[in-house]
């Protein structure tokens, strides 16, 4: 019999009643063969093996611990918490063949869930496991555990079933490792028929694969919170120099990464964008209370004093270690327009950078929508001309000017 090694998103396939193989969360039925496969197979080499086992050949499923290497790697470039921890849960469950999986966290004397997915999710990640829990368990004794029959295990905490109206039948899990450091425990829920020897093997090397790439981001997430959290504080205390903007920044900030999001930036993209939306008007800080907090209108003088601002904002950005030219750009030029006729520097079409781009529409949009001192908020959909008027006269990309609309038509609906 010819025998061929199937491609690693393979996991098995059932013909005539026979299983080679394991089964996966995804099944994929072709000429009569049931397919258990990963969630990035390829449909056309698939009719393929079909081919090949209706002609007698016989496709060696991938070794697990070929994909469970091959499932981390991918994970690597995930820069995000929530999606690189909903990934990772989302691919055990498939590899494993399991209903919903979660990732706790040490927290000197108790476990606390990160997030879930799967039928438990959304409503236990803020409640504290104890260790005397399955969970505690799996952490305190340092290896792969199968709980088959939870019904009689006194050490199974049922609050977390409780909290989530979900019942959990069977567990497996293990330590999650970072070299010889526990820093959380990943579970895998709910199989049918209940968890093997081998799914305890999946699951525990899974776990000591992504252990570093978990901490790492996670660590970086709490970093970025902060940062973001004193960001916001440093805008928040500029806006309120004036009782009319005092949320203008996270304003801005809101619109800029929603129409950065339907233009397809990634999550790194959004989150730098974010923090140039929150400090474009960190230079405002240099501009004298006279001349910003003015309810009239200003003269040549005072308006070309305030048109600094830009330039004072690029200025202070420069010396903040975590703030890279992108951050910076839309300090610089979210005053600058397409066609020449925007400040500091008047530059013209690609010369503006993305974000100053975005960020420049989001401005105009609040600033317009906004009570201020010389005018009342005007509706949104008038704003929304004004705004279309000047993309007519080549101010504003209609692209941007489309996810702008885009944007504040959900965000009025919500």
């Amino acid at each position: 019999m010819r025998v061929v090694e199937a491609p690693t998103w393979l996991c098995g396939y059932r013909y005539n009643g026979v299983l080679v193989g394991r089964m996966s969360k995804n099944k994929v039925n072709y000429k009569n063969i049931e397919f258990y496969v990963l969630g990035d197979y390829s449909y056309s080499f698939l009719k393929k093996l079909a081919d090949m086992v209706q002609q007698g050949v016989r496709i060696n499923p991938a070794d697990f611990r070929d994909q469970v290497v091959y499932i981390a790697a991918k994970l690597n470039s995930n820069l995000r918490l929530n999606e690189l921890l909903k990934d990772i849960q989302q691919e055990i469950c498939t590899i494993v063949n399991a209903q919903a999986a979660s990732i706790l966290m040490y927290e000197s004397d108790h476990l606390r869930f990160l997030v879930t997915v799967g039928k438990a999710s959304g409503k236990i990640e803020s409640i504290p496991v104890p260790m005397e829990s399955i969970a505690g368990k799996i952490f305190l004794e340092g290896r792969a555990l199968v709980f088959n029959d939870l019904e009689t295990n006194p050490v199974h905490f049922k609050g977390v079933d409780k909290a989530a109206k979900f019942k959990t039948e069977n567990i497996v899990g293990s330590p999650i490792w970072v070299e010889d450091q526990k820093i959380g425990v990943i579970e895998v829920l709910n199989k049918d028929g209940g968890f093997t020897q081998e799914d305890a093997e999946i699951v525990e090397l899974f776990a000591k694969l992504i252990g570093r790439k978990l901490l790492s981001t996670w660590r970086y997430e709490k970093f970025s919170e902060s940062f973001k959290k004193i960001l916001l504080a440093i805008a928040t205390a500029i806006d309120k120099r004036d009782n009319y903007t005092h949320q203008h920044s996270k304003n801005v900030a809101r619109i800029s990464v929603e129409i950065g999001r339907r233009m397809g930036l990634n999550q790194q993209e959004l989150e730098k964008l974010e923090f140039s939306a929150i400090l474009h008007d960190v230079g405002k800080i240099g501009i004298p209370d006279s001349i910003l907090l003015k309810p009239g209108k200003l003269t040549d003088e005072e308006y070309r004093i305030i048109k600094n601002h830009t330039v004072y904002g690029a200025e202070i950005l420069s010396q903040v270690k975590y703030v890279d030219q992108a951050i910076l750009s839309g300090a610089l030029e979210h005053h600058e327009r397409l066609d020449g006729s925007g400040y500091p520097n008047g530059k013209k079409g690609e010369e503006i950078s993305l974000f100053g781009r975005i960020i420049g529409i989001a401005d105009v949009y609040d600033a317009l929508s906004s009570k201020r001192t010389y005018k009342e908020a005007w509706d949104y959909s008038e704003v929304l001309k004004i705004i279309e008027s000047d993309v007519e006269k080549g101010k504003f990309s209609m692209d941007i000017f489309e996810k702008l609309i885009e944007t504040v038509k959900e965000l009025s609906e919500n």
